[in-house]
C-alpha cells in the first residue's frame, strides 16, 4: 500500500505528538559537520530529557 512508505510513518509520528518536539536532519554519515551537527542534537534530546524526568 502507498501507506507504508517511510514518509508516512514520519508523518504519523510527528502528527501523533503532542508534548515532543521532533527534528528532522537530513546528511551524510560521511560527512564530518552532519556527524558533528548528530551529535550536538543527541545531547540536546538528552538535556531536555533529563529536565523532564
Amino acid at each position: 500500500s502507498s501507506y507504508s512508505t517511510p514518509g508516512w510513518s514520519v508523518d504519523q509520528a510527528i502528527l501523533s505528538e503532542e508534548d515532543l518536539m521532533v527534528v528532522i536532519c537530513f546528511g551524510h554519515d560521511w560527512d564530518p559537520m552532519c556527524m558533528k551537527m548528530d551529535e550536538v542534537l543527541y545531547s540536546m534530546a538528552e538535556n531536555e530529557q533529563a529536565h523532564h524526568d
